[in-house]
């Protein structure tokens, strides 16, 4: 099985909401922000070539900037070039040729890209898979829950019900996947319902590191800066349970050379990490990626 991370979309985000409790004085350290507080980010994505010749995409990013508009765009700093299609024709590869997409959430910066704005699919032939707690926090209604999921991304799941399958939380189909090798695992903490994705014996693109396993971490560790307990994003929906998945999934990392695959890191696709007595948890090796994003 083979993994290509692709860069979906760049934007900025207020570097505050990023980091959460932790103070300016030490996440601008490790990320500078710009004049108006934000810090740069992208959307990235894995393309998953599986043996059995189907092609999947883990998150989508946030779709076309030209959806959005002006106001939104500059609320978000999304910048006004869509990579997507770009980094697959690299690859030879167009939107009908994906086969599925797994979602690690559904906020507007992982599931933007699912329909464009007349409501048709921009992945024609994909099935698209998430956990069954997320599906139903999307289609829910919840006002508490308004802000997380846009009204464009709820009428995204609407128009592909028929091509949705939702992962049943502790039932027999639980850590199913799209494909062999590729399993979704609960990861609450960011969203109620949030997915890692868990990749076994993964070729990839672009690197002599060959991990036995690959994990996609979701939001609940977007970038390499946020390896620490306390460092996490103001959006989080259940903090305590961030950072309670950090501390299983890190040291597991740690102790079995996983390589974690980041949502949001401007420069670096993937890392592995290792226990620190200082920091918890550092990088040791990373994974910038290879062939073009």
């Amino acid at each position: 099985m083979r993994l290509t991370p692709l860069t979906a979309n760049t934007f900025r985000s207020d570097g505050g909401a990023m980091f959460g409790l932790v103070p300016k004085a030490l996440w601008a350290k490790r990320c500078p922000a710009h004049e108006d507080n934000t810090i740069d980010q992208r959307a990235n994505v894995i393309l998953v070539e599986s043996d059995d010749g189907k092609k999947g995409l883990i998150d989508t990013g946030c779709g076309d900037p030209a959806w959005y508009g002006d106001r939104e765009r500059a609320l978000h700093g999304l910048k006004d070039d869509w990579h997507l299609p770009r980094a697959l024709a690299a690859h030879g590869l167009n939107f009908g040729d994906i086969d599925w997409i797994v979602l690690s959430h559904a906020h507007w910066d992982h599931a933007g890209a699912l329909t464009d704005p007349d409501g048709a699919p921009v992945f024609p032939n994909a099935t698209v898979h998430l956990r069954e707690t997320e599906h139903q926090s999307v289609l829910g209604g919840d006002p508490l829950l308004y802000k997380s999921y846009p009204p464009k991304v709820v009428q995204s799941f609407q128009n592909l019900a028929d091509r949705i399958f939702a992962v049943k939380d502790g039932g027999s189909d639980d850590l199913s996947g799209p494909s062999p090798g590729v399993t979704l695992l609960p990861a609450p903490g960011h969203t109620e319902g949030q997915a890692c994705v868990l990749i076994e014996f993964p070729e990839l693109a672009g690197a002599d590191i060959v991990p036995s396993r690959a994990l996609f971490t979701g939001d609940n560790c977007p970038t390499q800066h946020h390896l620490r307990m306390v460092f996490q994003t103001a959006y989080d929906t259940y903090p305590l349970k961030t950072r309670a998945w950090k501390r299983k999934w890190l040291p597991k990392c740690a102790e079995e050379g996983i390589l974690l695959l980041f949502t949001h890191d401007p420069d670096i696709f993937g890392a592995r990490v290792q226990a620190d007595p200082k920091h918890e948890f550092i990088v040791s090796e990373t994974y910038a990626g290879g062939l073009p994003t």
